[in-house]
């Protein structure tokens, strides 16, 4: 039918109310059709899966109630279309059955709503309820901190005192937990005597009241198979005890509380594993009696498991400490007898040295007398006014006396040096035999000896050690040699120098000793001791002798160099200066030396007066002074020889302004220090230095230079 107009006015207002509809139907679709996108974003983003039905059927119903309202959007434009129509009544058929559908599935999702807001406010009360339980906790155990904190930081600051240690901790405890009583029980041993952990004994006890004040009365022990004591050494936990304990007794009035306690000691920290305690302490913890308003709480119980660990470290603080005191009081008197005996033991060493030095002092002294005198023998053998024989007994002794005096200096400066300068090989071994043949014919052995000719009559090395060395050999080789029997044949001694070619030596082995060189020509030489004992056997009408050897026998090859062409040594004796006419005093404290060098300068053509001291030379120089020419002092008769001969020396410097005078002194000094001692004498006013052992040669050639230079 054809919409009827009511005028102009009415025209326009339906037309807008048309408008209005057609937006409106419009949004509706939009939104009723974008619903069921939502739910399937939704659905695939997270597990629905009992809820899957119940969402198509909202989705379905979306749907189709956006189609109703697309489609009324259309009938707007096409009023009279016959398909808008039937569409739009399907449509209406549809929603209908899936706005049915959906009401009654409704019915069974709303229970289940509820009861998941139901689960959900009480999981938020248990939320609400763990938060508070975590927060006491957390204040329990900050609680337990601080007091923990507090009982850390005054067991380390209380002093070094086992029972200060303690009190301090027990004090601490008392004010931290509000404490009637503290109080401590160890096991000892019985009234009678018998085992070690027989009962129970009050070792410290801390009063509130008191501020500290130890109350150790009359309690009686109490014995370890106590049903309480048995029970707390059995469990780590804390126990409240009841009135009829026999611990709860012992202590006033008031709730009680207690715990074990480890006891450790020194010898349960070892192999750095966790200490085991072998016994156990309790702990007892009174509160005020106010009326039994107050009691042991299970958080309180905690503390005091807390706490009696703290304890029980102050109570193993205390042990150990009292353990190390101990120790360091054995410790400390061992070591004052280590240093005992260290003062001891330097005092016999230093007692040593000085007898040492003080024998080997006297023994150069005298040896220095005798190689004064072998001087002037020498000299005498030079001068041919010796037979062959008579020389080579000299020269043996002179080469016996410098290894004497080498060996002495060792002896004294504890060093070994050694020299290598041209010798005579041919004098060396000559000298050897005839000291080998007189040590023979001491012992009773038939000395014989072979020697080459072929052998270099010059050689670089040190004589004195290879003297030494073949002298060793024949000395060991006698020292070895049985004592004779009764009519024992006596033995040979024989002794045999050759020269030996590079590879001769190995069949030695290892009784050869190489000295070997750098550089130059060298030469081998074999020295061979041997000692033959000849057999003698009875026979029926005598007796039969064979003569064999016994296999001792000592073989050393030595190496030498050989001297450079043109280098080699004198052997024409040199030339002693003669000073007629000098006038000397001399100064020497040891009187044999005094004599030998008197008789050395009187060789010299020396008019010599001698004197025993310094202080007898300057008395006589301030005298009469321009009597002498020269002053020799040998004033080595201590540790402080030099400084003597110094001291003397720098004296005779002040008197010689008034005449002229050249001082002389005679020091044992070795070659290295020369400088130091040539400065020395410069500065003291000595002009020259006679290098002990004095012999002829070296004195007539010093005064010859102190003379010539002066």
């Amino acid at each position: 039918m054809p919409m009827r107009r009511c005028g102009d006015g009415c025209d326009g207002a339906v037309d807008a109310m048309l408008q209005c509809q057609k937006v409106s139907d419009f949004l509706i679709a939009a939104s009723y059709l974008s619903i069921p996108l939502e739910l399937l974003y939704f659905a695939s983003c997270a597990h629905l899966a009992p809820l899957k039905w119940l969402l198509l059927q909202l989705a379905a119903f979306a749907v189709l109630g956006g189609s109703i309202h697309l489609l009324a959007v259309l009938s707007h434009l096409h009023p009279h279309s016959s398909g808008l129509l039937l569409a739009s009544t399907a449509a209406k058929l549809l929603t209908a059955l899936v706005s049915l559908a959906t009401a009654l599935s409704l019915l069974t999702f709303i229970p289940r709503l509820i009861r998941a807001k139901l689960r959900e406010a009480l999981l938020s009360a248990k939320a609400r309820q763990l938060d508070r339980d975590l927060g006491l906790i957390r204040r329990r155990v900050e609680a337990t901190s601080r007091v923990v904190r507090m009982l850390t930081r005054n067991i380390r600051a209380s002093p070094l005192d086992p029972h200060a240690i303690l009190h301090t901790t027990l004090l601490h405890i008392v004010d931290a937990l509000a404490l009637n009583i503290c109080a401590v029980w160890v096991p000892g041993p019985g009234p009678d005597g018998g085992g070690d952990d027989e009962v129970l004994q009050l070792v410290h006890q801390v009063s509130l009241r008191d501020k500290g004040a130890v109350e150790l009365g009359s309690q009686a022990p109490i014995p370890t198979d106590d049903p309480d004591v048995v029970h707390l050494m059995s469990s780590e936990a804390a126990k409240v005890l009841g009135p009829g304990s026999a611990l709860a007794t012992a202590s006033p009035r008031g709730s009680v509380a207690a715990i074990r306690m480890p006891m450790l000691k020194v010898s349960n920290f070892d192999g750095g594993r966790t200490p085991e305690a072998s016994s156990y302490a309790i702990l007892v913890l009174v509160l005020p009696d106010t009326d039994g308003s107050r009691g042991w709480s299970g958080q309180d119980l905690e503390i005091v498991e807390v706490v009696a660990d703290q304890v029980a470290v102050a109570l193993s603080h205390a042990a150990v400490l009292e353990e190390w005191q101990s120790l360091r009081d054995r410790l400390a008197k061992q070591h004052g007898a280590l240093l005992y005996a260290k003062h001891e033991a330097a005092t016999a060493t230093e007692a040593i040295h000085s007898v040492q030095s003080a024998m080997c002092g006297a023994m150069q002294r005298q040896m220095y007398s005798v190689a004064g005198l072998l001087s002037m023998l020498r000299h005498a053998a030079a001068e041919r006014r010796m037979r062959p024989e008579q020389r080579l007994v000299v020269d043996a002794i002179a080469r016996t006396s410098a290894l004497s005096m080498a060996l002495a200096n060792d002896a004294d400066a504890e060093t070994l040096t050694m020299s290598r300068v041209p010798f005579g090989l041919h004098a060396l071994v000559r000298e050897a035999m005839a000291v080998a043949r007189c040590l023979s014919g001491c012992s009773g052995v038939v000395f014989s000896h072979q020697s080459e000719n072929s052998l270099p009559e010059w050689v670089v090395g040190d004589e004195t050690r290879v003297f030494h060395l073949l002298l060793h050999m024949v000395g060991t080789l006698l020292s070895r040699r049985p004592c004779d029997g009764v009519g024992a044949a006596p033995g040979c001694l024989s002794f045999s120098v050759k020269s030996c070619g590079v590879g001769e030596d190995e069949r030695y082995g290892r009784d050869w000793i190489p000295m070997r060189s750098s550089a130059g020509c060298s030469i081998r030489v074999e020295f061979q001791v041997r000692m033959e004992t000849p057999t003698v056997r009875p026979m029926m009408n005598g007796s039969m002798r064979s003569s064999g050897s016994d296999g001792a026998r000592i073989t050393v090859v030595l190496q030498f160099n050989l001297p450079q062409s043109g280098v080699h040594r004198r052997t024409s004796a040199p030339s002693i200066p003669r000073f007629d006419g000098l006038r000397i005093l001399l100064a020497d404290g040891d009187g044999v030396s005094r004599a030998v060098t008197r008789m050395l300068l009187k060789k010299l053509g020396c008019q010599v007066m001698p004197v025993p001291s310094g202080a007898h030379c300057l008395s006589l120089l301030e005298s009469a002074g321009s009597c002498f020419q020269l002053v020799l002092l040998d004033l080595d008769t201590g540790a402080t020889a030099a400084e003597d001969v110094f001291e003397v020396a720098l004296r005779i410097r002040e008197l010689r302004s008034s005449c002229w005078l050249l001082v002389v002194a005679a020091l044992a000094v070795g070659g290295g220090d020369d400088d130091g001692i040539r400065e020395t004498c410069q500065r003291a006013g000595i002009n020259g230095v006679v290098q002990k052992p004095i012999t002829l040669t070296a004195l007539g050639a010093q005064l010859a230079g102190v003379l010539q230079n002066n």
